[in-house]
């Protein structure tokens, strides 16, 4: 998977891309079907309040908390000190000077520990209520919650007479080039592909091999 949502697509289609049309959109609408029935069904009975993923980075941050100092300022303002850092949170504003509070929307350390001194033993619980409601489990399967269904023969379809009677000109096809037909995709704007020049193991430049070497046949 890459950070670009065209590419991740485009890597789960590498195959599929070569088939007809309707075949195409066929594979497209049951690979989605199974993905989404997956992810739907891997967090169906989850026994947590977060997602997986998300519970370990508070425990991971309850943990760090609990080897921080804390002083409070004024109400739900602190200053927790750590080892060689100083950070000042606002529970009311959900935000550290660290920014990891802000950025995450999940209490970062310094907030842990402020949630603790605010809260005492019922911090624990107060954690949720400090974090975005999108990590939610619930949250995260409304997202999955359709159901895609596999789309009917075309025999069984009832298309509008405006549809019908309306004229669509062929696409533009560029005439078929002599040779293969590329495969690899073209870089985009901004974007550049590593490339590994050949180092020549005789005299150690780059640029050429050592059968084409100058020096190679140099008495």
């Amino acid at each position: 998977m890459t950070t670009n949502i065209v590419e991740s697509v485009n890597s789960m289609f590498l195959d599929e891309r070569e088939y007809p049309i309707t075949a195409l959109f066929d594979a497209i609408n049951r690979r989605f079907a199974e993905k989404f029935h997956e992810r739907r069904m891997k967090f169906i009975n989850a026994p947590t309040i977060f997602v997986p993923s998300i519970e370990k980075d508070i425990a991971k941050n309850i943990n760090l908390g609990n080897k921080l100092l804390v002083h409070q300022t004024a109400n739900y303002k602190y200053i927790v000190t750590g080892q060689d850092e100083v950070a000042t949170v606002d529970l009311l504003a959900k935000s550290c000077t660290c920014k990891v509070f802000d950025i995450d929307k999940i209490p970062c350390p310094h907030a842990m520990t402020a949630l603790r001194c605010q809260y005492g033993d019922d911090y624990g619980r107060r954690i949720y209520e400090y974090s975005s409601s999108y990590y939610n489990v619930e949250v995260y399967l409304i997202a999955y919650v359709e159901k895609i269904k596999p789309v009917p023969s075309e025999e069984t379809w009832e298309v509008p007479i405006e549809i019908l009677e309306s004229k669509i000109s062929s696409p533009f096809v560029e005439p078929g080039k002599v040779g293969r037909r590329s495969s690899k995709r073209h870089k985009g704007i901004g974007e550049s592909f590593s490339t590994k020049k050949n180092k020549c193991s005789l005299c150690k430049r780059i640029g050429h091999k050592r059968t084409t070497c100058s020096e190679r046949n140099v008495a």
